[in-house]
């Protein structure tokens, strides 16, 4: 009862508020010659923080006298746009000066709780400078009881969710400049000014480039000193190797003059040896070199010593021959010392056919160029006619494999045997060749 009493009350109180402001708007104001004079307005009260949807209305204390005739009142200057919004928006009107005392008009003050902060600010009416704002830090006033009845609970306004923010947007890449695609042109001028023609040669007019390099087996004297060979009819190779006796009446010059190829044997430690190798090669013919002068279990230093030696006293010999005993071929360890030392100095390898020969096996193993020694003709002092038939063995040999060596002596026997077989016998049907070509067939 006593709650709808008071609504009663404030009803009541909120209908003659508004009645009387408006006839007081539409009431002319009396005619005076009197200097008008500007009341100051009554500054608003202090209002307490603002409830949700509850309205608080001031009732007026007394209405006002009615007047003939009334100034027009003072525009209120253009509202401004305030950084914060006031929970509280209070109406006052300016009331011209009468001669009866001023009442205050009724004020309004509507209570409406933020319900979230806007994006923009909203207009509100500005201020003159003789209103006072409620300051912040004011205790607000108590309200009424009544008052107190209806308002619900105070809440704080709810803090502002703040909204993300854009994402910006990445600076598209320029695009590649693409280059002006050029129109072909149907023909293109032949000449040019200042340009001569016809002043270099042609390709084809010019001559050939000499590009062949020296070939360094060329200096070996394998190579250097070898006799010149050619084999038109493809037959197998016989080669003959004489051992020189050095016997003093020797004649070199006559067998360095025979028709067919023979390389003759010196020993180094011959002190004719020189100059018979100068002899056989002012004929034409191929020199060997015996290995001779090797010192028992010979260390790699004494073999290089020994065929120093050698090589200056035969130095256009192309072939290395181990001697008939007590030789090298038959130790591989010494074997495999002086192959490297032949292939050093650019020479081939002769050795005998017999045994495991292990010289022979190195030297095919290391790429030096080698032969064995088919037959001795006369190590027994054998008679031409019994040569003669070696020689045919020999033949045979050399038609089953491509090539054979056959060695023999200066001796008169062996040299008449040879030339008998050469012409009488069967070798027409093998070619007589140098032993450098049996080597490096």
């Amino acid at each position: 009862m006593i709650q709808n009493f008071v609504k009663g009350i404030v009803v009541g109180g909120v209908v003659a508020g508004i009645g009387l402001g408006v006839i007081s708007q539409l009431a002319p104001m009396p005619q005076t010659n009197a200097p008008q004079q500007v009341a100051e307005p009554i500054p608003a009260p202090a209002v307490p923080a603002p409830a949700p949807a509850s309205t608080a209305i001031a009732p007026a204390t007394q209405p006002l006298p009615k007047a003939k005739t009334a100034q027009p009142s003072t525009p209120a200057p253009t509202p401004e746009p305030s950084p914060t919004p006031p929970a509280v928006v209070s109406l006052a009107p300016v009331v011209p000066v009468q001669p009866a005392p001023a009442v205050a008009a009724p004020q309004i003050a509507l209570l409406t709780p933020p319900a979230s902060v806007p994006s923009e600010p909203a207009a509100l009416p500005k201020l003159s400078d003789t209103d006072q704002a409620p300051k912040a830090d004011a205790a607000p006033a108590p309200l009424p009881v009544e008052d107190a009845l209806l308002a619900p609970a105070l809440t704080a306004p709810t803090p502002a969710t703040p909204t993300p923010a854009a994402p910006v947007p990445a600076p598209a890449s320029p695009k590649p400049t693409v280059p002006e695609r050029l129109s072909p042109v149907a023909e293109l001028p032949k000449t040019v000014d200042g340009v001569t023609l016809g002043r270099l040669p042609s390709i084809a007019a010019a001559p050939a480039a000499q590009t062949d390099a020296p070939d360094p087996a060329a200096d070996m004297p394998l190579v250097k000193f070898a006799r010149p060979f050619t084999n038109a009819a493809g037959k197998p190779l016989f080669a003959v190797v004489l051992k020189d006796s050095g016997a003093a009446d020797l004649d070199r010059a006559a067998l360095a003059a025979l028709p067919f190829p023979i390389s003759f044997v010196l020993n180094p430690m011959d002190p004719t040896a020189s100059d018979a190798e100068k002899i056989y090669r002012a004929g034409g013919q191929e020199v060997v070199m015996l290995a001779s002068g090797i010192p028992q279990g010979a260390s790699p230093a004494d073999l290089e010593q020994s065929f120093q030696i050698n090589d200056a006293v035969l130095p256009q010999t192309v072939v290395v021959m181990d001697l008939e005993t007590n030789g090298f071929q038959d130790d591989r360890s010494l074997s495999t010392q002086v192959v490297a030392v032949v292939k050093a100095m650019g020479r081939g390898l002769l050795t005998y056919d017999r045994g495991l020969n292990p010289a022979d096996q190195v030297a095919r193993r290391e790429g030096l160029p080698s032969a064995m020694i088919f037959r001795e003709l006369d190590a027994q002092s054998e008679s031409a006619p019994l040569i003669r038939r070696y020689l045919d063995r020999a033949a045979f040999k050399a038609a089953q494999e491509g090539r054979v060596v056959v060695l023999g002596s200066t001796n008169l026997e062996t040299i008449t045997a040879l030339m008998e077989w050469a012409v009488e016998g069967r070798g027409a049907s093998v070619a007589l060749a140098p032993i450098s070509a049996v080597l490096t067939k």
